[in-house]
């Protein structure tokens, strides 16, 4: 029994009372008493005092259990809610909770399956066979091609457990999949339709922990996108969940994406890619920002064109959070950035260049001519709206926040990257500054700059535009971009990547967990850790290691040392 009670991560023993026996099982969710007062729980295993042989068990001293709420963790996947807290150092608690059903007193539903559905046939399909015939791994499907022919194609062996990483996807997906005929459960709506049986379980993230009767294959779509992520302990993520679910029950796992991640082509798995002509990508434009007449000005011609053509939506993308200040040279214009990891430098008061990543000193000297008087932009969101507005004929909308969800077409919208999630479709995507995200103090920029691009990509469409405005034309991902096949030299340069990440033994060639204390603990006091390596980022600490068993060592000694003020996030998405 595992008790439903924060701070607790512990198995407890309980008696059954003969009177609720035909009621329990594997994952049941009941009451009991716990020091006191009255508290929820989870069967995790059900046996005799006698089969017990790691502990003796007196059954006189058990307490019974209450009562039987309904419904909780499907039998199948308890299993795997151990692996996980086991894995990404969190509590089996939360992982239970996470793999609940959403209501404990389950419908009667019978099994659906689809009468005559219409099967696609095109590249994509063609792909997702020939992945299949591998056992699963990993398909490169472009943003302007269906994912979704994917987890049709498989529906053709039996039901098929898709994970989406937004419930929005997940939505349009199950009605997509129902014209053409399938019978699909949304969890976690469709909880009760998903474990009679259907053709499809569609959902997010959490859908991963989902039920899914007669499940004969595993479908990640956008398996790159960081919303897999879960941001609660323990921070697991739904590909790699996927993957062992898959593995735990002998079917095959299929992860797509436009832009595998690094922990997808590092698998030893089957690569394949989708060949669908020229239509793979939407037209990308790299945009020099060195060429804008007015010196610091992000107003260039592909901007304003879009934003003064009436009728055309434009979707306009300015990322001014992180630690990332663009500082350029007053003279030649070029953006100061180490020489060494190619990260922005930030300037101090003095007017010192230093390097956040590195730690290092730049300087107060141009990088590029050697001059000493420098243009620091600090021109955000609402700096750009008020620019746009004195030259368009258009609307424009800052979104944020607390921005409605209301769209418009014809419209320029402006905003961080919270818009490409806000806005369902565009004629143009503009990313008015991408130095900003692409040289941050962070190893994975790069990556998550690619992202961005290939998410606004789907948004414009096959007829749109990708606009990117950089003052680094010549930056490798750039380059891949504006390649005649983005799809290759994408994939090439993400393989370059993955052997620069396996040089510096990054991720995911080691595990990484970023730790935090609860005050009045401090983590000045951190005791000798061995067979990790640790470095200080803000008031946290970063561990690393290339052994999995020094890590777990590790966490477990921290763990010792603060108790319960420790806070673990395994896996950080961006470091």
């Amino acid at each position: 029994m595992v008790p439903e009670v924060s701070g607790i991560d512990k198995v407890f023993d309980y008696l059954v009372p003969e009177s609720l026996v035909p009621r329990v099982g594997r994952g049941t969710r009941v009451r009991i008493d716990l020091n006191g007062r009255r508290v929820g729980g989870w069967i995790v295993e059900i046996g005799s005092a006698d089969e017990r042989t790691d502990v003796q068990v007196d059954i006189n001293r058990l307490v019974p259990i209450v009562s039987v709420s309904g419904d909780g963790v499907e039998p199948e996947v308890l299993p795997l809610t151990k692996w996980i807290s086991h894995k990404w150092f969190g509590s089996w608690r939360a992982t239970l909770s996470s793999a609940s059903a959403p209501r404990m007193r389950g419908r009667h539903v019978n099994a659906r399956r689809g009468q005559n559905p219409n099967f696609p046939d095109d590249e994509v399909t063609k792909a997702a066979r020939e992945v299949i015939s591998h056992g699963g791994g990993v398909l490169v499907v472009p943003p302007l091609a269906s994912a979704l022919h994917v987890v049709a194609e498989l529906a053709r062996d039996g039901s098929v457990l898709a994970i989406c990483p937004t419930q929005r996807m997940a939505v349009m997906g199950a009605a997509a999949l129902r014209r053409r005929g399938f019978t699909t459960a949304l969890v976690p709506d469709d909880w009760d339709a998903a474990k009679a049986g259907v053709d499809i379980v569609i959902g997010a993230r959490s859908a991963v922990l989902a039920p899914c009767a007669g499940l004969s294959s595993i479908v990640v779509i956008d398996e790159h996108d960081e919303l897999h992520y879960e941001e609660r302990a323990p921070t697991w993520n739904a590909p790699e969940v996927a993957r062992e679910r898959a593995r735990l029950a002998g079917v095959p796992c299929v992860l797509t994406s436009p832009v595998p991640s690094a922990a997808a082509l590092q698998l030893d798995l089957e690569v394949s890619q989708v060949q669908k002509g020229d239509t793979l990508w939407p037209a990308i434009d790299i945009v020099n920002l060195d060429d804008v007449p007015v010196s610091g000005s992000l107003l260039s011609s592909e901007l304003l064109s879009s934003a003064t053509t009436p009728g055309m939506t434009t979707v306009c993308v300015l990322n001014t959070k992180g630690k990332a200040r663009l500082i350029a040279c007053k003279s030649c214009r070029a953006v100061q950035a180490c020489t060494e990891c190619s990260s922005l430098l930030t300037q101090s008061i003095e007017g010192e260049l230093f390097c956040a990543r590195c730690q290092k000193a730049a300087g107060s000297v141009c990088v590029s001519c050697g001059r000493t008087s420098f243009v620091v932009p600090r021109g955000g969101v609402s700096q750009l709206v008020a620019q746009v507005v004195k030259s368009t004929r258009n609307p424009v909308v800052e979104v944020t926040a607390e921005s409605d969800d209301t769209w418009t077409k014809g419209s320029v919208f402006i905003g961080t990257e919270a818009v490409l999630y806000r806005v369902p479709a565009s004629d143009v995507v503009v990313f008015a500054d991408i130095d900003r995200d692409l040289s941050a103090p962070r190893i994975t920029a790069s990556r998550e700059v690619l992202s961005l691009i290939a998410r606004a990509a789907r948004i414009v469409g096959a007829n749109g535009r990708v606009v990117v405005q950089t003052r680094q034309p010549h930056h490798p991902l750039m380059q891949a971009l504006a390649a005649t096949d983005p799809t290759a030299a994408l994939l090439e340069w993400m393989k370059k990547d993955l052997a620069q990440r396996e040089v510096f033994s990054l991720p995911p060639f080691s595990s990484m967990v970023r730790i935090s204390v609860v005050a009045p603990k401090s983590l000045d006091d951190v005791p000798s850790l061995v067979g990790v390596d640790i470095a200080r980022e803000d008031d946290a600490l970063v561990v690393k290691s290339i052994d999995s068993d020094a890590m777990t060592a590790a966490i477990q000694l921290l763990r010792l040392h603060y108790g319960t003020a420790l806070r673990v996030h395994a896996g950080p998405k961006r470091y």
